[in-house]
């Protein structure tokens, strides 16, 4: 903890992608206050700022939110409450991954990110509290594993920018259930959430962080052979909400995918065929983006 000017910065590390996001604040002729974030990341992020103090500000606002954009935004304006007297802040702020406020234009529908035609078995992954044995089972939604038979290609399952790369975990280990440690590529989606994709291939990334890609788009390569469950892969989505608490945290809710047998968000096991209908994958396509991708397409 440092103080700096008039107000108190506590720095939140997310558990996706470590970022340094920070507020200053300027005082205006008029009395106001204006608090300015900066965020070095490619993408938003949700910030949760506590006034611990203040004299003669009107609030912030009732949930005390802002999302930070990339590089150097104005965040929120504190007006002077009464003319002639003088104005003091002090504050407090967590962040987190995400646009708290963003929303999607309909439910998303995700490809299962793996080649077109590939037989796989999704299913939901259990709480790591429910292997300690303990006297209640963990129910939490914790995101979906896909499991197939051969090495492959880990596709973009939804169109996002990378925001994070971690590829450097070379696991000598046999006969895993989970491992903490394991290799992930992380996508941030316009409805202001995040997508997790899990156990990859050390060194196959072909993707960097900032790159937009789309459903389809190559990621990694598979891995998964030191695994009890074999080759698969894992996905979570993230979003960015306010707990009861007033702290920050990630909201994980059941993905819907798309293949050969339907839409579902696997609530039971299921063994599925790979499928790209060129609805989902457009879907959340710019104009721009379409037409490039219709140009592209073979005749």
């Amino acid at each position: 903890m440092r103080i700096i000017l008039f107000f108190l910065a506590i720095l939140f590390f997310c558990q996706t992608s470590i970022a340094q996001i920070t507020i200053n604040m300027e005082h205006k002729d008029d009395g106001s206050i204006e608090l300015y974030a900066t965020n070095p990341e490619k993408v938003p992020y949700t910030i949760l700022i506590d006034v611990t103090e203040h004299t003669n500000l009107l609030p912030i606002g009732s949930s005390g939110l802002v999302v930070a954009r990339p590089g150097r935004s104005k965040v929120s304006t504190l007006k002077r409450r009464t003319e002639g007297q003088s104005t003091n802040l002090r504050y407090t702020y967590s962040y987190i991954g995400g646009d708290y406020f963003a929303k999607s234009k309909g439910k998303p529908i995700y490809l299962i990110p793996l080649p077109e035609g590939t037989i796989a078995t999704g299913i939901r992954m259990t709480h790591i509290q429910n292997r300690l044995q303990p006297e209640e089972e963990n129910t939490d939604y914790v995101g979906i594993s896909f499991r197939f038979d051969l090495p492959t290609q880990i596709l973009a399952p939804r169109k996002g920018v990378v925001t994070a790369v971690s590829m450097e975990q070379y696991d000598e280990q046999q006969n895993l259930d989970f491992d903490s440690s394991e290799n992930y590529i992380e996508l941030f989606h316009e409805d202001g959430s995040l997508t997790k994709i899990m156990v990859l291939r050390a060194g196959s990334q072909k993707v960097k962080v900032g790159q937009v890609v789309f459903p389809g788009d190559i990621l990694a390569d598979s891995a998964g052979e030191e695994y009890n469950s074999g080759l698969h892969v894992r996905l979570v989505n993230m979003k960015p909400v306010k707990d009861g608490t007033n702290k920050l945290k990630y909201l994980h809710e059941p993905m819907t995918f798309i293949s050969e047998e339907g839409e579902s968000d696997f609530p039971e096991m299921q063994k599925v065929a790979v499928i790209y209908p060129e609805e989902i994958v457009t879907a959340e396509m710019s104009k721009k983006e379409l037409k490039a991708y219709k140009a592209n397409e073979p005749d």
